[in-house]
């Protein structure tokens, strides 16, 4: 990370190990702080140079959200909706492999 703010930070430094790392950040991160991650729009924790995030756009939902889907898209009566997932965090927490491969 270049921020000037988080740079001194064990999980900037790219010398340590990505297990190090993680476990450095998440032990910075308070109890609300991981709380408000939970969300599809995620708040920003910029004590940490974390920006907000919109989970959303992770595309795994398709066009399941008629409210964010442009004009163009049209369901034409017979198919009146796409195919939504469950969250990933909430998918990756079933720790189900066969599950994975099934939603492809």
């Amino acid at each position: 990370m270049s921020n000037p703010l988080t740079k001194s930070y064990p999980f900037c430094k790219t010398i340590f190990s990505i297990n190090q790392r993680v476990r450095d950040l998440i032990s910075r991160i308070i109890l609300d702080e991981k709380i408000s991650q939970l969300v599809n729009s995620a708040l920003a924790i910029s004590r940490l140079g974390i920006p907000e995030y919109e989970w959303w756009s992770k595309a795994l939902h398709g066009v399941a959200d008629l409210s964010t889907v442009s004009q163009d898209m049209r369901f034409n009566g017979i198919i009146q909706s796409a195919t939504s997932f469950p969250q990933v965090i909430l998918t990756a927490a079933s720790f189900d492999a066969h599950f994975w491969y099934r939603i492809g």
